[in-house]
């Protein structure tokens, strides 16, 4: 292919509009899993650092988001295979695009797959993929807890963005707003 534009000009009049979205249903049913699994390790591991007497740091949410992205994508890899090897597969192209075996489905292709390699061939690449995910999910999950600092500071809940000390004398379960109603109420003189 010459490039992008190409590349679906040409899977579009030779292989139909339905190739463009080959693997489509398998993102999702793969994002549903590891989006769970990263959420529920990644506060649960929150839970364990969350000592009172032990500062949270920003190595911490990376390490934090690191483990939680190895688990769930270790977790949802299966899908993330399968959606490959239907991608790969194409008609038009030699030897099925280099397919070893021709699927009718997602779950040809899994039943395939485990048949002919076994089951340890659904986990084939994930190696090179914890490589790519995981440092991008510690980075995330550190500007996630960073920034959710600085917004509890600016909306008046912590006394710094730096360390997370509560205000004292705000009641943590109001909502900005009303959090900023109750100051100028409290400013003004009846």
């Amino acid at each position: 292919y010459k490039g992008i534009l190409h590349a679906l000009y040409m899977i579009y009049h030779q292989e139909g509009a339905s190739a463009l979205y080959r693997g489509l249903s398998l993102s999702v049913l793969g994002a549903i899993p590891f989006s769970i699994g990263s959420f529920l390790v990644y506060t649960h591991l929150d839970e364990l650092w969350g000592q009172p007497s032990l500062p949270f740091t920003p190595m911490q949410s990376f390490f934090n988001g690191c483990l939680a992205a190895a688990v769930a994508q270790t977790f949802s890899f299966p899908f993330e295979t399968v959606k490959r090897k239907l991608q790969a597969q194409s008609s038009c192209l030699p030897c099925s695009g280099g397919v070893d075996v021709h699927f009718t489905g997602m779950m040809d292709c899994f039943k395939q797959t485990v048949k002919t390699k076994g089951v340890l061939a659904l986990w084939n690449g994930l190696t090179a993929n914890l490589l790519r995910i995981v440092p991008y999910f510690g980075i995330m999950f550190s500007s996630f807890e960073f920034f959710k600092r600085v917004c509890l500071y600016r909306n008046g809940y912590t006394d710094s963005p730096l360390r997370y000390i509560l205000t004292p004398g705000v009641d943590q379960s109001l909502r900005p707003q009303e959090l900023h109603d109750l100051r100028l109420l409290g400013r003004r003189n009846f």
